[in-house]
């Protein structure tokens, strides 16, 4: 798939979500910082990712979500992970669950079965994240990330990219139910 139909996708996604009729029953605020592993090519890496997420609770226990995430990768040459999701999740009064479909960008050194190269790109892939407030407006987040690099490349052969986080999160507004 080329890099053209994926923007047109990632367009459609927001338009759709801008131009949803129904109104948010509830706005919140979320942030945090996750340390975790980021395997791009042959050798696993630690990520640092400072998160932020924006929260629409529709009707009920189920909502809609935006994050983002900027992972910082460093190594001999620092490089960066900034991904995007929208994520449809089920909320409780202690925690919630969400998947969706992300957007990644990237810039990083990364070492195939041969060579090191730096890349750069744009990613399509997927979102899993489990939130737990267990103090009130804290709490921890996990996250599951796979992405799938386009391209050919000597450097990432089977082109995925996948990143197990966890870390603390705030809750900044509104109230979990």
């Amino acid at each position: 798939m080329s890099m053209r139909f994926h923007g047109k996708v990632g367009l459609l996604c927001a338009c759709g979500l801008v131009a949803a009729p129904a109104p948010a029953l509830a706005l919140e605020f979320s942030g945090g910082v996750s340390v975790g592993g980021i395997q791009v090519g042959t050798e696993p890496r630690l990520a640092v990712s400072p998160f932020i997420g924006w929260l629409w609770r529709r009707t009920g226990d189920f909502r809609i979500e935006v994050h983002n995430v900027l992972s910082v990768v460093p190594g001999a040459g620092v490089g960066v992970y900034d991904r995007t999701a929208v994520t449809f999740g089920y909320t409780t009064k202690t925690g919630s669950v969400s998947l969706g479909p992300s957007l990644s960008i990237y810039m990083m050194q990364v070492c195939g079965a041969v060579i090191c190269d730096r890349v750069m790109g744009v990613a399509p892939g997927g979102r899993a994240q489990s939130d737990w407030y267990f103090a009130g407006r804290l709490g921890a987040s996990t996250s599951l990330n796979v992405d799938w690099a386009g391209g050919s490349s000597r450097v990432l052969p089977g082109s995925m990219v996948l990143m197990v986080t966890a870390g603390p999160i705030w809750r900044f507004g509104g109230e979990s139910k």
